[in-house]
């Protein structure tokens, strides 16, 4: 049981290092899909500026962030655009992001149409600079699979990913033109985040169990119930872009040639691999210091576990 003391000490360190490194981050606009992260980053930044907030989702689909975005929008006296993109822009996107990110993992490249799409906005309306909420999950176990394990098992993950994350969103932001911000990622709230015990990012309220506990007490004054008590949705959920799953496909003959190249599991994945071997022509080799991935062969880094060109975990 971790004593109130120990609570209330790190929720105060908590507001000072957020307040303190959000003055560094001065931005255009933000990504802001309601979810606890970028709600946070709205509340902090709202002491200083007024950025534009910007969300997206498919059209014709239930958009889960809409309500919880615009409602911290008005809270916080963002301007807000909201931005509904059709199955036919997502394809373009799809396109783009598989050349940037130089992978076929379909939830990779689900959830960064959704981010691509954003970012393009964002870089139409004419900003120049973005903050995202990247790392928040990683930081403070926000992924449900972490409540299973056992705190020294949550810190030792999370001291791992600290060392091998990879954010697509500022690669995409740059390939746009724009200057990608990720407070998250500062080292300021890094070293913060590793000093917080396990106990203290997951634990029980009302029965429920939730991850970024401790930031959600961290925040419980200045952010309104339904948004400190949401549950964590993947990007492709808020979005309403999971729906692509059933859309995105290849003819069966296309289908059994490309599950000759890569032991493909879905018609996504065989219209994303299509696209990527129409873009690079085909997929690399492992190079020095890499080992070969089971599924399509691509190169590992030797201490991975996971395949950033067709989404395997784990892979070893």
């Amino acid at each position: 049981m971790v004593k109130q003391q120990t609570v209330q000490l790190f929720t105060e360190k908590i507001l000072k290092t957020f307040n303190e490194v959000i003055k560094d981050y001065p931005t255009d606009a933000i990504l802001l899909s309601g979810g606890l992260d970028t709600s946070i980053l709205a509340c902090m930044l709202s002491r200083y500026l007024k950025p534009y907030a910007v969300t997206v989702g498919l059209a014709g689909e239930k958009v889960p962030d809409l309500p919880y975005a615009r409602l911290i929008a008005k809270l916080f006296k963002f301007p807000i655009y909201v931005k509904l993109f059709s199955v036919r822009e997502a394809v373009e996107a799809a396109k783009n992001v598989i050349k940037i990110i130089k992978s076929f993992d379909p939830v990779e490249v689900r959830n960064d149409i959704s981010i691509y799409i954003a970012m393009k906005k964002v870089r139409e309306l004419g900003f120049r600079s973005v903050v995202t909420g990247d790392g928040g999950d990683e930081l403070f176990a926000g992924y449900s699979f972490l409540f299973k394990l056992k705190p020294y098992e949550v810190d030792d993950w999370i001291k791992n990913i600290v060392k091998n994350w990879f954010f697509s969103a500022k690669p995409i932001g740059e390939s746009l033109g724009l200057k990608v911000l990720q407070p998250f990622l500062d080292e300021r709230i890094v070293n913060l985040a590793l000093e917080v015990p396990a106990e203290l990012k997951i634990a029980e309220k009302n029965g429920v169990t939730y991850g970024k506990w401790v930031l959600r007490e961290s925040f419980k004054k200045m952010l309104p119930s339904e948004i400190l008590w949401r549950t964590k949705n993947p990007i492709e959920v808020g979005s309403g872009s999971v729906r692509l799953s059933k859309i995105f496909k290849v003819s069966q003959e296309e289908f059994t040639s490309l599950s000759e190249i890569v032991n493909i599991n879905s018609q996504e994945q065989a219209y994303y691999l299509k696209l990527y071997l129409k873009i690079f022509g085909g997929i690399p080799k492992p190079r020095k210091g890499e080992k070969p991935c089971p599924k399509c062969g691509a190169g590992i880094p030797i201490n991975a576990k996971y395949c950033r060109v067709c989404g395997l975990y784990p892979a070893y």
